[in-house]
């Protein structure tokens, strides 16, 4: 297995990672909610309802990252030159 997908290793990167999908899905949220403002159009509304949704999803992600515990590797112990 990946050591990145392991729980409690690389947190912030996928934190970050998810960080980036939440701005991109608010701003494309935001985008659209003026275009169906402007517009009336309803694929519009449904985007921006389904992008909102999404960066509801991610700000979850994100904060199941950043509180996880990491996952402290310690390096091997040389045990003849500890001696």
């Amino acid at each position: 297995m990946l050591s990145i997908i392991c729980h409690g290793r690389y947190e912030v990167l996928k934190a970050s990672v998810h960080g980036a999908a939440l701005g991109i899905s608010v701003l494309c949220a935001v985008y659209n909610f003026a275009a169906w403002v402007g517009r009336r159009q309803r694929h519009s509304w449904i985007n921006a309802v389904l992008y909102g949704t999404l960066a509801a999803w991610e700000v979850h992600h994100v904060r199941h990252h950043l509180n996880c515990r990491v996952v402290t590797i310690e390096p091997p112990v040389d045990t003849e030159r500890a001696a």
